[in-house]
């Protein structure tokens, strides 16, 4: 084992520090998008002649922004209104696309970066991934508020009519008062599972999909209240109270959907994160000796003619985080060292040599992992001497006897 003391499970710096980046850009990438976005759902709604509804409902579930949200959901209409026909209309409705997808992107990376995965999905795939997305989420929002209120409205007669149902009655009230904090459950668990490039557990999923999806809900009773108490300088600034009060909210809120990203992978890999605060500090040493490692493993398995390993697979079984086998993995893949495939699973890549293994001598990989990036190009005859001595101790290692094939170690 390359590390030492273990240390208790936190989230590393570096990773922290993404949160807070992306949720910033996302917070702008919102901002500049959710005109395009409501324009989006409002046309589905209206197709199902439910664009009223859907409106009410939004002004309803995210009580304390009304006074924002009316003036976006006037400019979306607007927007609707202006793509009438013709060849400005389907620009403006390739921008409408555009835009929407963008916001997707956004979202996908920042769940990529948590999860340590450099490839995005392929192009065909977002765009049927997000088309869905975006179909499904307005009918699915109307849909729900639907049932609510029909099962409202019926249950007192029902109740008067069958006895039985007179005893669940309450029951079902009460599901029902939750029905909004598990139409937030059931989306940022959606969230979780669809979003990132890898296959995320369900139970994963289901966890921070309820734990952040609470803290979202929190933090929408927090801004109406301070709101509330906030009335008196909407009497001095007007409209303009709402803006920073608004932002601030949205920036929270990616913030709660990025940690809750966080929990999901924390979850999912809870028994591989002993050393996880010791990779940001790892030598290059070890850095280098445990792709070595890596790329043993992957010979054997490439060798014996069995399926190839997942980063999952080699975190199980070489007993380190995945965050680090993704970042030996993905720096093996930038050296043309390995490739990466999928498996049959969905979003479950898998690596397999890059080139003819009888190459891969540990030096080879070394002097490879070392050559990898931009060389600073600086005439200088001191610099051009220590390059002459490097070569010349790259050669002389080459040439020893302990310099062996990685696959026979």
């Amino acid at each position: 084992m390359y590390f030492s003391t273990p240390k208790p499970l936190a989230m590393p710096n570096p990773i922290a520090n993404i949160v807070t980046l992306r949720a910033s850009a996302l917070t702008y990438f919102t901002l500049m998008s959710i005109v395009p976005i409501l324009a989006m759902g409002f046309g589905i709604a209206k197709g199902f002649g439910v664009e009223k509804y859907m409106e009410n409902q939004l002004l309803e579930n995210f009580e304390g922004q009304q006074e924002i949200l009316s003036q976006v959901i006037s400019f979306s209409n607007n927007l609707l209104k202006n793509t009438g026909g013709g060849l400005i209309a389907g620009i403006g409705v390739v921008v409408l696309f555009y835009s929407v997808l963008k916001v997707f992107n956004h979202i996908e990376r920042s769940f990529n970066d948590i999860w340590q995965i450099r490839t995005s999905r392929p192009y065909a795939r977002k765009f049927a991934d997000y088309l869905s997305i975006m179909l499904i989420a307005p009918v699915l929002l109307i849909a729900a508020s639907g049932i609510n209120v029909f099962v409202a409205t019926h249950l007192t007669s029902l109740a008067a009519k069958i006895e039985l149902i007179s005893y669940v009655a309450p029951l079902i009230m009460f599901l029902l008062k939750l029905a909004p904090y598990i139409i937030v459950w059931v989306a940022f668990t959606l969230l979780y599972i669809v979003m990132p490039n890898t296959k995320v557990n369900i139970l994963s999923g289901i966890i921070a999909g309820i734990v952040a999806g609470s803290a979202f809900m929190i933090t929408q009773w927090v801004y109406i209240d301070f709101q509330i108490g906030m009335s008196k300088y909407n009497a001095i600034y007007g409209s303009f109270a709402a803006i920073p009060l608004f932002l601030a909210w949205l920036r929270i809120s990616w913030l709660i959907v990025l940690f809750g990203a966080e929990i999901s992978f924390s979850h999912q890999n809870q028994n591989l994160h002993e050393f996880e605060a010791e990779t940001k500090t790892m030598s290059n040493k070890s850095s280098k000796a445990l792709s070595v490692l890596v790329l043993n493993r992957i010979i054997g398995r490439f060798t014996g003619g069995e399926p190839p390993f997942t980063s999952q697979e080699l975190s199980k079984e070489l007993k380190l985080p995945i965050r680090l086998i993704q970042i030996l993995l993905n720096k093996l893949v930038e050296c043309n060292i390995l490739s990466m495939s999928y498996t049959s699973e969905p979003k479950t890549p898998a690596f397999q040599p890059a080139q003819n293994i009888d190459k891969f001598t540990v030096s080879y990989v070394f002097n490879t992992l070392d050559n990898s990036g931009a060389n600073i190009q600086l005439t200088n005859p001191t610099l051009d001497k220590v390059n002459e001595i490097y070569e010349a101790f790259v050669d002389s290692i080459d040439k020893l006897d302990e310099n062996l094939m990685v696959k026979d170690i």
